[in-house]
């Protein structure tokens, strides 16, 4: 697969079988040496974990979606996957055709404001238009939840990707957030989170 070639998806919430694939997917993404979105040069260690993942499946209040791969012939949805069936290592054919995955978590305090988060797209299809997919039925859907606004953040150092983001309707806030994890982390001490916004149009669903 090139990264230029468009890669039709189906998008649908992640399922617990899916943790395996998602895990290889947000650790090559960002840790690996063969896509754009890799932070290898700027942080060590693991992005993500099996209890993080995990978590976001219970969280009354998150929403995490997966991209699919999608034969030409079945229609592109959002919603639990039909017919699963397993592959040559026992796993769900649905969850090893998965190419990326992203979170919305509503704000209980405040609904009309979710934070996206562990957005990833396998290296393999980066540029191939499965991160957009991602973005834009996170945007529809939370758009008819009442949410007005899609918060982010971006670690400092990587213009490429917040210009990606704004190319999706993101600007950039005043101020900055402390790096989330173990500081020990960084290859760059003291790099900090830039923060990142999308004003969402009011759906009609929801009027």
């Amino acid at each position: 697969m090139t990264g230029t070639q468009f890669v039709p998806v189906r998008i649908r919430q992640a399922r617990a079988c899916d943790i395996p694939v998602l895990l290889e997917i947000v650790q090559s993404a960002y840790r690996g040496e063969g896509g754009w979105t890799t932070e290898a040069h700027l942080v060590r260690g693991h992005r993500t974990d099996e209890a993080e993942v995990r978590g976001l499946l219970e969280d009354p209040h998150a929403l995490l979606l997966v991209a699919q791969r999608q034969p030409a012939s079945d229609p592109a949805t959002v919603g639990p996957t039909r017919g699963a069936t397993t592959g040559p290592t026992g796993a769900p054919a649905a969850a090893l055709s998965v190419l990326g995955c992203c979170y919305t978590r509503l704000d209980p305090d405040e609904p009309q404001r979710a934070e996206l988060g562990l957005f990833a797209v396998s290296p393999s299809a980066q540029g191939a238009g499965v991160g957009r997919a991602l973005i834009e039925a996170h945007v529809a859907r939370r758009a008819q939840d009442g949410v007005r606004r899609i918060e982010l953040c971006v670690l400092q150092n990587r213009p490429e990707l917040r210009a990606w983001y704004e190319r999706r309707g993101f600007q950039t806030m005043e101020g900055t957030l402390p790096f989330p994890a173990d500081p020990s982390l960084l290859v760059e001490p003291g790099l900090r989170m830039e923060r990142m916004v999308r004003t969402l149009l009011p759906s009609s669903a929801g009027r």
